[in-house]
């Protein structure tokens, strides 16, 4: 159990500490000469039942609030402590504030310097701390008269203490059994260097299990490290529970100097800097947002930041704001922070991020506000991912999803599978959609193109971005594929070259038109992967080249032909076969890309049309030109994807 001092300077935090414990939490050279706090200062004990009890001394001054936050930042209870003679003092409330804000509501009320003053006084005290107490989580925390000096009253308080230890360790053990594993997360709020060991740091592993040779990231730097080492208040251990303070010997390319208060060690997978918060913001009575540049308190870490409000505060909820930090740092949904104005040197209030990844454009659009009033009101990842997947009607990208809310591999599949989502291998990693939602997309699809029929019924069908082209829905290259591929396999679409149509639909063209297309492809008919170019067309069909050229150009936009270069006009078969032939040196090829030559080689085109297929495949979004290289775009990848084949009439096939 760890617990956090809070109160105003001079009211004997340390040498409450100090009685309890027998360890001088002041271990600077100024606090020992000025008899000031100044830093965050550490002790321990075992209760009488041998369980630990770590306290964390946090500086009173008003100069000194960004340590105090940092103290309590990850603690489990506090003692808020008061001199007996001078009652609730300035930094008192406002330490009681700091607590109320982070969601720090289990404590102790101690009052100290009893020695000093009589019973009435303390009396007196003690009715100023029930109205100042009234209304906040400590409203019914015990009060102990004691005295650091004499050592009065400092049994009944150890009895309490070593009474909540035992609750605190029974509570722990069921919540660890009962909640799922998640990634390590561990609050440093002190880096140092010993001589023969290395890099030490110490902190709170707010999340997971930490064990030694277990690989982290110095996050937000994203430095690798190895833990070498670990102890907890100052045995050795092999690993390390949430909930616990620890100090870990980290080897690799990492020194003191590279890591710093308010850094986490974290999971490799849960690493990645954000510098935009969307928060759910309470603010302290009297206060308010303005334009200027606030401090955020985020763990141990001190950010600049300028607020832009999404939604104000009303009776029912807190504001939602958007936090714009100067520095990145690492967040996931739920953790707790403080926002001061530095100008003013005062707390303006507090809360809790709701989405550590902030987006800039639509940050105020009804859906997105939507969302974030439900991510605020719940802490259930299932009931998170479901309003996440309603307000991305297009995807849900997974990996995001799993970093914000701290849900490993294991966890997240368990919710995917509940859910029976449809899971896709996206160009920028895993989409998830509700089945519901991915049956709507088909129904949205037929829709469109039978639409698309009655507009155009002298055309073949859409090219896909055409028909995958939805109000108001941008789908990723991969989810278009995978929906069109459900429908070709259904039987409800058909596809003609890079085009799509309805089986039963035959596009009507005058009979001008028809008669003189069915010249043209019998003169494609034979010409294999390199057809006549547009003037040997005109010369054999006995027609003027311009004529030739206007008819092709307009077979083109019906979706009859396909102009791969301005004088080369395909059957849209055989550019299925093209695009095949770039498949298959792809995945034949060992970096998964080949050059012009490869490709003439192996179609037999010649160089010229080469480099002009080449150029319409990756116009097609076929293949993509990097290097002077030429690689499968990501929908067409092995096993990911849908491409194009000559093994199936359809077009569209799994290419496993």
């Amino acid at each position: 159990m760890i617990i956090a001092t809070a109160g105003h300077v001079d009211h004997g935090k340390t040498t409450l500490i100090r009685a309890l414990t027998g360890q001088d939490t002041d271990r600077l050279a100024e606090e020992k000469r000025r008899g000031l706090t100044i830093d965050l200062g550490f002790a321990w004990m075992r209760s009488a039942a041998g369980h630990w009890l770590g306290f964390v001394d946090v500086p009173g001054h008003e100069k000194f609030i960004r340590n105090m936050v940092a103290g309590v930042a990850a603690v489990d209870a506090v003692m808020l402590v008061v001199a007996a003679d001078d009652g609730p003092m300035p930094q008192t409330r406002e330490h009681l504030a700091i607590l109320q804000l982070l969601g720090v509501t289990e404590g102790v009320v101690v009052l100290t310097r009893t020695d000093r003053v009589n019973a009435g006084r303390v009396e007196e005290v003690r009715h100023e701390l029930a109205e100042m107490l009234a209304g906040t989580g400590l409203c019914e925390a015990p009060v102990f008269p004691v005295s650091g000096l004499t050592g009065e009253g400092v049994p009944a308080l150890l009895a309490w203490l070593g009474a909540s230890a035992e609750d605190h360790a029974g509570h722990s053990v069921t919540s660890a059994d009962a909640q799922p594993a998640a990634g390590q997360r561990l609050l440093v709020d002190r880096s140092f260097s010993v001589k023969g060991s290395g890099c030490v740091v110490t902190g709170t592993l707010i999340a997971g299990v930490l064990a030694v040779d277990d690989r982290l990231l110095v996050s937000p730097a994203g430095l690798p490290a190895r833990v070498r080492g670990l102890q907890v208040h100052g045995e050795s251990v092999a690993q390390v529970q949430a909930g616990q303070r620890c100090a870990v010997n980290l080897a690799g390319e990492v020194g003191s100097d590279r890591v710093h208060r308010g850094d986490w060690l974290v999971a490799p997978w849960l690493h990645q800097a954000t510098d935009r918060l969307e928060v759910a913001l309470t603010l302290l009575p009297d206060m308010r947002l303005h334009r200027g540049t606030f401090q955020v308190h985020l763990g141990a870490a001190v950010r600049s930041a300028r607020a832009v409000v999404l939604s104000p505060a009303t009776d029912r909820d807190c504001g939602l704001v958007q936090l714009l930090l100067e520095q990145p740092v690492q967040s996931c949904m739920g953790d707790r922070l403080i926002l001061r104005d530095p100008a003013l040197n005062q707390t303006i209030g507090g809360g809790r991020v709701v989405d550590p990844f902030g987006v800039g454009r639509g940050r105020s659009g009804g859906r997105r506000l939507e969302l974030l009033r439900v991510l605020s009101a719940t802490d259930d990842p299932q009931r998170r991912l479901e309003a996440c997947l309603q307000a991305h009607p297009e995807g849900l990208a997974l990996e995001r999803f799993a970093r914000a809310g701290n849900l490993p591999g294991q966890r997240l599949d368990q919710l995917t599978k509940s859910l029976n989502l449809v899971v896709l291998q996206a160009s920028a990693g895993e989409l998830a959609m509700a089945p519901d939602r991915w049956e709507q997309l088909q129904t949205e699809l037929l829709k469109r193109l039978d639409q698309w029929h009655r507009d155009y019924p002298d055309r073949i069908g859409p090219s896909e971005p055409e028909l995958t082209r939805l109000p108001a829905v941008l789908l990723d290259q991969v989810v278009s594929h995978r929906l069109l591929q459900t429908l070709l396999d259904s039987g409800a679409i058909a596809r003609n070259g890079f085009r799509f149509h309805r089986p039963g639909h035959q596009p009507q063209l005058a009979d001008s038109d028809k008669e003189l297309l069915d010249q043209v492809l019998a003169q494609l008919e034979g010409s294999g992967l390199k057809p006549p170019i547009v003037g040997e067309l005109a010369e054999a069909l006995d027609l003027p080249r311009e004529q030739m050229q206007l008819f092709l150009e307009r077979m083109h936009t019906l979706g009859r032909l396909i102009a791969v270069a301005p004088n080369r006009f395909y059957r849209p078969e055989t550019v299925a076969e093209l695009a095949s032939v770039a498949v298959a040196l792809a995945e034949a090829s060992p970096t998964g890309a080949f050059d012009a030559r490869t490709y003439r080689d192996a179609s037999g085109i010649g160089r010229r049309l080469t480099v002009s297929v080449l150029e319409y495949l990756d116009r097609a979004g076929v293949t993509a030109f990097i290097n002077e290289e030429r690689r499968l775009q990501p929908a067409y990848r092995q096993q990911t994807s849908a491409t194009f084949s000559n093994r199936s009439k359809k077009g569209y096939t799994a290419a496993s």
